[in-house]
């Protein structure tokens, strides 16, 4: 299987080279993808592709992760530090306002930009993600130990000995996150873990990421998360079984712009590599309706104020919307 190539490009920011993939036209709103662990943006490559005609779509690598060039020396890994580099990189790019959509440890450095910088975000899809204390999952908590240990992380990585665990084992955490083993090539995962193998210092950043995870970031973003009233969609895989889509329920609750919830069936953790068509047509279809709602500045005064319509749709819709057919 040939997976589809996207061109890497990367822009200069304050934090280093931000490599990213980017589909769609600069006329288009712009939306940015984020990722989480061990994935980069190449977690997003189908979805771009469904979206990239309604939308400008752009999927950072996080720092430590991926092909984002920084010097793990001096650099800072844990999610405050990657929300302030997706704000800066946005606004490298001509972005002061965009749409965000986030998976994984992504939504954490998604909630803190929801908390801190929310008029920067024009609406918001959760999916799948960390939030309040249930992070790091056990499997990363694994990781953390073993990263902990002197050089056996390095030699795991280096030697491929992880690939082969990953790829070729009934151990490898990428293929518990899917429901469909089947549906994510050994070639995607390769990918995912050829940063790794390429040099010690991509090495020494993925560790400085892995051991930055804290859910005291999450914890710290509630407060803001109750206030943000922007339109919001959680949308989770029913067979995720490191993210249960209870989590998903409870930041419908507390987000007061949430609107909806989706539960997808037959479908794990790793969405993106089994379903994206039919997360991509229910995400790309809520943004457009949430963009069709927007106001301009300059309305009419004269016409009645919005009413609590939202709210009312949102207190009916307390249980999941389930879909999705066995693939």
């Amino acid at each position: 299987m040939t997976e589809p190539i996207l061109p890497k490009k990367f822009q200069p920011t304050s934090f280093g080279e931000v490599a990213y993939l980017e589909t769609g036209s600069s006329d288009r709103p712009p939306v940015l993808l984020i990722h989480g662990i061990p994935t980069s943006g190449f977690l997003w490559r189908h979805v771009m592709r469904y979206l990239q005609n309604d939308f400008h779509c752009y999927a950072p690598d996080l720092m430590g992760l991926g092909d984002t060039r920084v010097d793990p020396a001096t650099a800072e890994f844990h999610m405050e530090a990657q929300a302030e580099m997706l704000a800066s990189f946005m606004s490298e790019l001509g972005h002061e306002e965009f749409i965000v959509v986030c998976h994984d440890q992504g939504g954490a450095a998604a909630q803190i930009l929801a908390a801190r910088v929310p008029q920067r975000i024009r609406c918001m899809v959760f999916t799948d993600c960390v939030c309040y204390d249930n992070w790091p999952v056990p499997a990363i908590m694994r990781l953390q130990t073993v990263s902990r240990l002197p050089l056996l992380p390095d030699l795991l990585n280096r030697s491929g000995a992880m690939a082969w665990l990953e790829t070729r084992t009934r151990f490898s955490n990428f293929r518990k996150g899917v429901h469909n083993p089947s549906r994510l090539s050994e070639e995607a995962i390769h990918e995912y873990l050829r940063p790794l193998q390429e040099d010690l210092k991509r090495r020494q950043a993925f560790r400085a990421f892995l051991l930055a995870g804290h859910p005291r970031y999450t914890l710290s973003a509630v407060s803001g998360l109750k206030t943000f009233d922007k339109p919001t969609m959680v949308i989770w895989a029913a067979d995720d079984v490191y993210l249960s889509p209870s989590w998903g329920l409870r930041l419908m609750e507390d987000i007061p712009g949430a609107e909806r919830f989706e539960l997808v069936s037959f479908c794990g953790h790793f969405w993106q590599e089994e379903r994206p068509a039919e997360f991509a047509g229910k995400i790309g279809a809520f943004l457009s309706d949430v963009l069709s709602r927007e106001v301009p500045e300059e309305a009419d005064a004269t016409k009645p104020a919005p009413t609590n319509e939202k709210k009312v749709a949102r207190s009916s819709k307390k249980l999941p919307v389930v879909t999705g057919e066995v693939g």
